[in-house]
């Protein structure tokens, strides 16, 4: 008859990992120096019990405790990339293992919650609530699927993904079903407002030599590396590179004095590369000489001459009064030019 193995000591192998689980994401607000001694300390249990420190147990439990053992060393690299720390593990699981925790992190949502109160929130049309539920039935489930079926992806982290991904989706079901509304009505619903003011962004991903980069309003060079290259911001708008490398290139950034516009480079290296930021103010009107509303002048000879001057120094004719825009012989004491209209002063 099977022999089960040690319970103690997996339950003890399995302490760490334990906890990592049970605290999730919220793991990723611990020191960083513990949270790399806790996946030292994962590793190590895990080796133990690979190399049967604990004997043997049937193919259900082995699969349980090796996808407990690597769900929580996956989810302490993903607290890691998202807080944007260094750290060696990112090579121990694949993009699409980190993409699909991520995922069902943010689905995980709802596991503080009853069915009831997930119903009650698709009742009352919280927007959080709408807004997950808009996004998996329109992709998230079939992202999660074409993840899930990845031959790429370790069977112990499928199981475990795959566990947590099944009891999310059933409560969601069940607290659709209790709602009275069918899954296909959250495809229909549209953008929240917050979304829908958002401009669209573009993510760039490894542009090679020479790449001319034209950035509209809103978008986003993330993860680029970037090498004799022009990146420029097409009237400002808020263009933002991000975590890239930058060398032997220039940035144009126009709008750069105005709030939210221009180009923003946010924790990236930029060397032997010109920033210009393109001042563009509007270029105003030449204002036309204000024009005196009277002159005085020879009305004989033609000569304008300064006021309080009597006679003309040229000719010697007694000097007139003229409307200074149109040049029409102004009678004494009137107030706009019989001619032109113009206002006498």
């Amino acid at each position: 008859m099977f022999k089960e193995g040690n319970r103690e000591c997996i339950d003890k192998l399995l302490r760490s990992s334990r906890f990592v689980l049970e605290t999730g994401l919220a793991i990723r607000a611990e020191p960083y120096d513990k949270r790399i001694a806790l996946w030292q300390e994962i590793k190590t249990n895990a080796e133990k019990y690979r190399q049967g420190e604990c004997g043997t147990f049937l193919p259900d439990l082995n699969t349980h405790f090796t996808a407990r053992f690597d769900a929580s060393l996956l989810l302490l690299v993903v607290t890691c990339k998202q807080n944007k720390e260094q750290f060696e593990g990112f090579n121990y699981f694949s993009a699409g293992e980190i993409e699909a925790f991520e995922t069902i992190d943010k689905f995980g949502y709802f596991r503080i919650l009853s069915k009831k109160e997930i119903a009650k929130k698709i009742s009352s049309k919280d927007e959080k609530t709408l807004a997950l539920l808009r996004d998996y039935s329109v992709s998230m489930k079939q992202r999660m699927d074409e993840i899930l079926n990845d031959a790429a992806i370790r069977d112990t982290v499928r199981s475990y993904l795959k566990k947590q991904w099944d009891e999310n989706t059933k409560k969601v079901g069940d607290a659709i079903a209790i709602a009275g509304i069918d899954l296909d009505w959250f495809a229909s619903l549209p953008k929240t407002a917050r979304e829908a003011d958002m401009p669209p962004k573009t993510i760039i991903i490894n542009a090679g030599n020479d790449a001319v980069i034209n950035t509209g309003q809103g978008t986003v060079v993330k993860d680029a590396v970037l090498t004799g290259s022009s990146i420029e911001s097409a009237g400002g708008g808020g263009t933002t590179v991000q975590d890239s490398v930058i060398t032997k290139s220039h940035i144009r950034s126009a709008g750069g004095d105005v709030p939210g516009c221009g180009v923003s480079i946010l924790d990236s290296v930029v060397t032997s590369s010109t920033i210009k930021n393109v001042q563009e103010k509007p270029v105003e009107p030449p204002k036309e000489p204000e024009q005196q509303s009277i002159q005085h002048m020879c009305l004989l000879c033609g000569i304008v001459v300064k006021p309080g001057a009597k006679f003309c120094r040229n000719c010697g004719a007694k000097i007139s009064t003229v409307c200074g825009r149109c040049g029409f012989a102004l009678p004494p004491g009137i107030r706009f030019c019989p001619q032109c209209g113009q206002k006498i002063s």
